[in-house]
């Protein structure tokens, strides 16, 4: 009975630590790069839902098993939340669906006050299963930074107005590089 008794004081012990170094692992980056997917199915640590309520409708999830959110109004916002360590680079893989002339641009907030983005426009590279692949990569030495978010706009102009809609099921991310302090 002792050597069970010991066993399981050994694996209630070794629990909480575990515990405690995969959140450290995971809040925290010890290398050069760190990659994030958000899928809309569940919330993610580093990519913050889109918003606001409204010009954004409800995740929904497709017969293919695709979680997706549909943009109805521009702009909508999403935040970046940067681990401990700061990055020079981010780089995104978008997965959206959009009307044929539609242009979409997004970028982060470079500077406090007001409307002050730098928006790149976000071009269909591939189609996989029906969604179309873009990326994009920011310099992130020139945003501006607060309590290690980083805010970010995507703009679709006229969206409202052609009674259309974008459709996005997929956000990858890759930080790379550290900053110089």
């Amino acid at each position: 009975m002792s050597k069970l008794h010991k066993t399981i004081r050994i694996i209630l012990i070794a629990i909480p630590i575990l515990t405690f170094v995969w959140l450290l692992y995971k809040n925290c980056a010890f290398s050069d790069s760190l990659e994030t997917v958000y899928r809309f199915d569940k919330n993610s640590p580093i990519i913050s839902i889109l918003k606001p309520e409204g010009r954004v409708l409800k995740v929904e999830l497709d017969e293919s098993g695709d979680y997706w959110q549909k943009m109805i109004i521009d702009p909508v916002y999403f935040d970046l939340y940067l681990p401990a360590m700061k990055f020079k680079n981010a780089e995104f893989i978008f997965a959206y669906q959009k009307p044929k002339d539609q242009i979409i641009k997004i970028g982060p907030q470079i500077f406090n006050d007001g409307w002050n983005y730098y928006l790149k426009e976000l071009k269909c590279e591939k189609t996989e299963n029906g969604w179309c692949i873009g990326r994009l990569n920011f310099d992130l030495s020139k945003t501006y930074i607060k309590d290690r978010k980083i805010k970010f706009m995507i703009s679709a102009p006229n969206l409202d107005k052609s009674g259309e809609s974008v459709k996005i099921s997929q956000i990858n991310l890759e930080l790379r590089g550290k900053r110089q302090e």
